[in-house]
């Protein structure tokens, strides 16, 4: 009786054999070894020491090896279009008006969160936050001389966006509303 791996191993022989005979007859040789041609391969691929008369000659050798004629640039074909132009499958934006094109562009939306505020001697601050910093201001004043805070009342707090000079509204919750 044949041992239960013995066909694995049968056909995995036979397919290394294979794959052997696919490589040699991809690389081109006939796979027999003549010492001499090797030899005289690995010679001229030594470096050897040139006198002062000798760098014409390799310079000679080297364009022969080189085939520089051969190198030019590629020309592609007109029909390849421009190859790494990037490319997009939504529908183009529609065409703005002229309005539009006059329009100054729109303010940033407003990233402060409103934390709270005290009135003190008909005086009212308000504390804002922003990314990773509070601030305390009242009406008047400007935050990070990119705002100015114009006014507060129980609805909202009105600040100016000082390089479009443009008025944006924060809404405040009232207490007891949930948001």
């Amino acid at each position: 009786m044949a041992a239960p791996g013995g066909h694995r191993i049968l056909w995995l022989g036979a397919a290394l054999l294979a794959s052997l005979l696919a490589a040699q007859w991809v690389s081109g040789e006939d796979g027999a070894a003549d010492p001499e041609a090797a030899e005289a391969e690995t010679s001229s691929r030594k470096p050897t020491r040139a006198t002062v008369s000798d760098p014409p000659k390799e310079k000679e050798q080297e364009n022969e090896l080189l085939r520089l004629d051969r190198l030019e640039s590629r020309k592609f074909n007109a029909q390849a279009g421009d190859l790494f132009r990037s490319q997009s499958w939504a529908p183009p934006p529609p065409p703005r008006s002229e309005a539009e094109k006059n329009q100054p562009p729109p303010p940033p939306p407003l990233q402060f969160k409103y934390l709270g505020k005290i009135i003190e001697d008909e005086v009212t601050q308000v504390f804002l936050a922003l990314a990773e910093r509070n601030y305390v201001v009242k009406p008047g004043e400007n935050i990070n001389g990119q705002y100015r805070l114009d006014e507060v009342n129980d609805r909202g707090i009105t600040v100016t966006y000082l390089p479009l000079n443009v008025k944006q509204m924060l809404a405040i919750a009232q207490p007891g509303e949930t948001r």
